[in-house]
């Protein structure tokens, strides 16, 4: 039996208040699959119970896998990186599945799960779940679907260096320009749109100016973090460059990507940021769309760069998400 090992008090601390501020509609799983329900079927029968304390881990990046999880009750933080200083990917709640991605052969785990509430669990080890492929017919295509997602989430090569912003935790300039190629690829080949969103804060020089870099930072981190707790487990935020970010939104057309994006300015401009002093921030924004705006990376970045351009020079906190 493994020795148990509880996440730090102050990580915990903010794990739990990162949680809190997850949009309700974020929270409810979707529509249950033919893997979801055949899961977790095969579970109750045959699944191995499991409880976890508050903070307490269920594995670490790195270990070795042996099969995967199903969630009957609680919340369990996704994390990469040093404890101390963990990088937040995701949550998972009740009815959702933990460590799918160790049904690949010969693949470590590629984050560290632990609990932010007592949790109850049931385990598969990697022998009994090849004995559910052969149980439920269509169930490997929806195996691979949901292995696809999960891996896009965390991809092995990201772990390096250069692919995540340090100080913002939002993905880096570095891995935007490999996203998008990746993104184009696949909206390619499975005909999809998406849109590319540029995010530039609005007088941020005079944050830094005004009151200091340090306060300058602990707005940076405040605007990414609240951004991404109200994106999609598909969507991705990207730090490109000081005060401009960059959203990658999947399924995301344009008639829903300025009322998604109206929103992130709406909820920015309604709370402001806590600390000395209080700081309201707004944004502007440009749009474009695969593929309505061209099929190639210097297509999307040029019009979403004009289109932001155009909020700017129209007072500023503002989304554009068409051509005039």
């Amino acid at each position: 039996m493994k020795k148990k090992e509880l996440l730090p008090q102050s990580i915990l601390k903010k794990l739990k208040s990162a949680y809190e501020h997850v949009p309700e509609r974020e929270k409810v799983e979707s529509s249950e699959s033919e893997f979801d329900s055949g899961l977790k079927e095969f579970l109750e029968a045959y699944g191995s119970d499991l409880s976890l304390e508050v903070g307490e881990t269920l594995f670490f990046q790195g270990d070795a896998a042996d099969g995967l999880y199903w969630i009957a009750s609680g919340v369990l933080a996704i994390l990469q990186g040093d404890l101390e200083n963990p990088r937040l990917l995701t949550f998972r709640s009740s009815e959702h599945v933990v460590g799918e991605i160790a049904l690949l052969e010969n693949v470590k785990r590629t984050a560290t799960v632990a609990a932010i509430t007592e949790a109850k669990l049931k385990y598969l080890s990697q022998e009994k779940f090849q004995g559910l492929l052969a149980l439920i017919p269509g169930f490997g295509v929806e195996l691979m679907r949901l292995l696809s997602r999960r891996l896009r989430e965390v991809k092995p090569a990201e772990y390096s260096d250069g692919m995540y912003d340090h100080l913002t935790s939002a993905m880096s300039r570095q891995a935007f320009d490999v996203r998008l190629r990746e993104e184009i690829d696949r909206a390619q080949i499975y005909r999809y749109p998406f849109s590319l969103v540029f995010l530039d804060i609005d007088h941020f020089k005079e944050v830094n100016d005004t009151y200091g870099h340090a306060r300058g930072d602990e707005v940076l981190i405040e605007f990414a973090r609240r951004v991404m707790a109200d994106l999609r487990t598909t969507d991705m935020l990207f730090r490109y460059g000081g005060d401009e970010f960059v959203l990658l939104l999947q399924g995301i057309d344009e008639e829903r990507g300025p009322v998604f994006v109206q929103r992130l300015l709406d909820e920015s401009l309604s709370t402001p940021i806590s600390g000395e002093p209080p700081i309201t921030l707004s944004f502007s924004a440009g749009i474009s769309y695969f593929p309505q705006d061209g099929e190639s990376a210097e297509e999307l970045l040029e019009a979403a760069d004009k289109r932001v351009y155009t909020s700017k020079a129209k007072g500023r906190g503002r989304v554009t998400g068409m051509a005039d």
